[in-house]
């Protein structure tokens, strides 16, 4: 079974987290969620640092699900210098992958944080601090290639962006669509 990566990055805030709770509702059994912050802060308890221990942890855990259901829906901040090893990692490691980041204003993730259970956690300062404009993977076009191993044919890569201004339904139907690409 070939596993479809659905990779969901954005600032904290920017509704990733919500869309891939949704999405893993959605697809059950046929779809496992690997979240930066459970793995980060919830089960290694370290700061967001380049390659800590969280990392390897999510990179097993990707390896164990490859092959075992049609989708890994992985989810975080993952910002691009930080995380680019992770990253690399996980776009030469699965041949289909789905690229999406939530472009969402600094007001709107304030709003949101203001109405979540982290906000008792991190400041809205923090936030500024943490902020990161377009932190797209693959420059200002988000489009790149990658060698596919199998067939060394190119293979094209478009990170997608989602907004405001679309609901969590829209965004679903937008992934589950892409998917199709992929199951022909």
């Amino acid at each position: 079974m070939d596993t479809i990566i659905i990779l969901l990055r954005g600032n904290s805030g920017s509704g990733k987290t919500t869309v891939a709770k949704a999405l893993h509702q959605q697809l059950g059994a046929e779809a496992v969620l690997i979240s930066q912050d459970v793995f980060r802060r919830e089960i290694f308890h370290v700061k967001d640092t380049p390659n800590n221990h969280a990392v390897g942890l999510m990179m097993e855990a990707l390896l164990y699900a490859r092959g075992k259901v049609p989708f890994i829906i992985v989810e975080g901040i993952f910002a691009r210098e930080k995380y680019q090893d992770f990253l690399l990692f996980l776009l030469e490691s699965f041949e289909k992958c789905l690229i999406y980041y939530f472009d969402v204003s600094f007001q709107t993730t304030i709003e949101r944080h203001r109405t979540r259970p982290q906000r008792a956690f991190f400041s809205e300062s923090s936030l500024q601090k943490w902020w990161l404009e377009k932190d797209l993977l693959f420059g200002e076009n988000g489009i790149a290639s990658k060698s596919n191993d199998t067939s060394n044919k190119s293979v094209l890569l478009k990170e997608k962006m989602f907004t405001e201004k679309q609901t969590i339904s829209e965004m679903i139907t937008m992934i589950l669509e892409d998917t199709k690409q992929f199951q022909k």
